[in-house]
């Protein structure tokens, strides 16, 4: 079937196309001729008609033909094809230059447009700059699950100094940073290069990170693989101590004796709470600069007597001492007035006074356990009658005091003291 169109003065067939071959028709295919135009018998064309042309029933095994198109409408005979108009056609290669290069723009566009966010929206200075921020602003927990410990430090060192109250509380903390370099590596890695300052210090250090995973689909995330730092300290306490505290917050000493990790700053690690007879001092501070290892550093509060237990022992002291006055025994038990190089049975009516109250130079130890005091330098006079032969002669003496050692205890609220015997 030829399927070529119509021209001017053109042959061929004038009526409608023939219909498809019917069921069990093998429709042959002819080879197409090439047109030969009739320059000297132009087309006539027919009236155009008054309404819609009536369709005879199709014969039976055909498809319906149908109804030719109007006059004037594509494919009619003797109906000129339209030519482009080439104003038109020179509007359309300009349309198309034009969206040609804005691609072009577009593609140079995208790809700047995306080295410049994966250099600074997605960049892992964006990261690095969010960590340290975290660390100015004091916002310690949101810092370590940015760039949480992990392997040997992580098991080795206590959290408990790790927290946005305490750290807040701390004066002297990291004040600024600066990014100085941010470099790439093709392994997957990131190096960021900051100063960071603390106070009038200020402390050239590096962060790395690493790849993880994309955001925005084409842009790489990035995550810290370590701290910008580590820094700990050993805080040693009695374990009689109540209410241990730093900055004004109480805390959990972890029992195992592990370090305590911490950021610089300037710590104030509160005196804990002692009884009547035992203090722990003056509330203690302690700095962690940015340039060393703290790990050496350490906080220790030693359990002392306060002036309240020295005056009870001295109490205690000056009642004993009077009870051994008030015996009438020549070689009374652990009393300083002793007249032990003599025979009791020769003694009678014995009365004992003290013409130096013995003094302490200095009452200290540790009231964990234990300790030694000792008072010096008293005098006892002994007035008593003394056998010689078969009478009673009235006799006087005296007792130097040089030493009088005792063991303190302190148990709580009570104190008590053995002398020798």
């Amino acid at each position: 079937m030829d399927s070529r169109s119509p021209v001017d003065g053109a042959q061929g067939n004038q009526g409608a196309p023939p219909p498809p071959p019917g069921p069990g028709i093998q429709q042959q295919q002819h080879p197409q001729q090439p047109h030969q135009p009739n320059p000297q018998a132009p087309a006539p064309q027919a009236p155009a008609p008054q309404g819609p042309a009536p369709q005879a029933p199709a014969p039976q095994g055909q498809w319906p033909q149908a109804a030719p198109p109007p006059p004037g409408g594509p494919g009619l005979p003797g109906q000129a094809s339209k030519q482009p108009n080439p104003k038109r056609r020179k509007g359309l290669i300009i349309a198309g230059s034009v969206a040609a290069g804005l691609l072009v723009i577009l593609g140079v566009g995208g790809f700047f447009g995306y080295k410049h966010l994966s250099e600074t929206t997605y960049s892992p200075r964006v990261q690095a700059e969010e960590y340290l921020q975290a660390l100015v602003d004091a916002d310690v927990e949101r810092a370590m699950e940015m760039a949480p410990a992990s392997g040997d430090e992580k098991d080795q060192l206590d959290y408990s100094l790790m927290t946005n109250e305490i750290y807040s509380k701390a004066t002297d903390r990291i004040s600024g940073f600066e990014v100085t370099n941010v470099e790439v590596n093709d392994d997957g890695t990131a190096d960021v290069s900051v100063d960071v300052k603390q106070g009038d210090d200020t402390e050239s250090m590096q962060l790395k990170l690493s790849e993880n995973g994309t955001e925005a689909v084409l842009f790489k995330k990035w995550k810290l693989d370590a701290p910008l730092g580590s820094w700990s300290l050993k805080y040693s306490l009695d374990a009689d101590a109540s209410e241990p505290a730093v900055n004004g917050v109480g805390i959990e000493l972890p029992e195992d004796g592990r370090k305590l990790a911490v950021l610089p700053g300037e710590y104030t690690f509160n005196a804990p709470t002692g009884t009547k007879f035992i203090s722990y001092g003056e509330d203690e501070k302690m700095s962690v600069r940015l340039n060393g290892q703290e790990a050496l550093m350490g906080v220790g509060f030693t359990p002392e007597i306060t002036d309240a237990a020295r005056e009870e022992i001295k109490a205690k002291t000056a009642a004993h001492i009077e009870e051994c006055v008030a015996s009438t025994e020549l070689i009374p038990k652990g009393c300083p007035n002793q007249m032990d190089d003599q025979d009791p049975n020769n003694f009678r009516n014995i009365k004992w006074t003290m013409t130096k109250a013995p003094r302490y130079d200095s009452i200290e130890g540790d009231p964990t356990g234990p300790f030694r005091v000792e008072s010096v330098d008293g005098a006892f006079a002994l007035d008593c009658e003394m056998k010689q032969g078969d009478s009673w002669e009235p006799q006087t003496g005296t007792v130097e005091l040089y030493s009088l050692p005792a063991e303190v205890y302190i148990l709580g609220d009570a104190i008590s003291i053995l002398f020798p015997q």
